[in-house]
């Protein structure tokens, strides 16, 4: 496999978002403890983010809105000697986080989707399931931050840092977790209406020549869907014509010669490929 090292070098999705939002917790940690410092030095951390994405001219909408935020903040505070983005550090920050992410839903360009794009090759960009899991995993966050705007405005300390730091930990995990479950429920979903079970019963002896299953070709869709319920427990008879298995996915020799009737090439075995999964379920 010919692997393209110039997106290799990428920073994984996850530890981008995870980037993008340290000047947000270093401006609610210092502005928690009234030092003006907690605007300034989190104004300068987004102009250094948002550096290399001007030369390239690919914006994250994350760093852009901080950097405006906190130039704003920056004015504000030390301009005008205003102290509401340090006082109001907590419920201005989320509110203004929870703007962003919604605003990305309505533009159907999903916070989330810049940084899922890092880590999946570009063929899944297109499916509707990958924009999908975006959406839901950017709605998800867009809850979390009003919530966390409110708890900050209506309550006090400790309440607001335990249940907003929570709710941080719940959306990270969330983000981690539900790309990796929810594909596969996206797929089979359309499927659920043709799903079937063997029923057994327990009294009566299975025969020897008594199956679950039975699957008419060998060939590499059959081995596959025998592999597959095999391993989940049924016991499958697989019935082929030929005197090998394999269908398409074989060779035969005439005259010295030995020629292959498969196809040409296999798509998806590059990295989180759809084979690649299916070739690890079938270890």
């Amino acid at each position: 496999m010919v692997r393209n090292t110039k997106s290799s070098r990428k920073i994984p999705g996850m530890l981008y978002m995870l980037v993008s939002f340290i000047p947000w917790v270093i401006y609610w940690v210092l502005c928690g403890m009234g030092n003006r410092l907690g605007i300034t030095i989190p104004l300068a951390i987004s102009l250094i983010l948002l550096i290399p994405q001007i030369y390239k001219k690919d914006f994250n909408l994350m760093d852009l809105t901080s950097f405006l935020y906190f130039s704003i903040a920056t004015t504000a505070t030390f301009v005008f000697n205003l102290n509401i983005f340090i006082e109001k550090s907590g419920f201005l920050g989320y509110f203004v986080l929870f703007l962003i992410v919604f605003f990305s839903l309505i533009i159907k360009q999903p916070y989330t989707l810049q940084a899922s794009k890092r880590d999946y090759p570009e063929i899944y960009w297109r499916e509707k399931s990958f924009l999908a899991i975006n959406n839901i995993i950017t709605g998800v966050w867009a809850v979390i931050f009003i919530v966390n705007a409110i708890t900050f405005l209506l309550l006090g300390k400790p309440f607001t840092t335990i249940l907003s730091s929570t709710l941080i930990a719940f959306g990270i995990v969330f983000s981690i977790v539900f790309p990796l479950e929810a594909p596969a429920y996206f797929v089979s979903r359309k499927f659920r209406r043709y799903d079937w079970s063997v029923k057994v019963d327990p009294q009566k002896p299975k025969e020897e020549d008594e199956y679950d299953v039975i699957i008419v070709g060998s060939g590499i869709g059959g081995l596959t869907c025998g592999a597959l319920l095999s391993k989940r427990g049924y016991k499958v008879l697989v019935l082929e014509q030929h005197y090998q298995v394999g269908g398409y996915c074989s060779s035969f020799e005439r005259k010295g010669f030995v020629f292959n009737t498969g196809v040409e090439n296999v798509s998806g075995l590059w990295e989180k490929g759809p084979i690649s999964y299916l070739l690890k379920e079938l270890e």
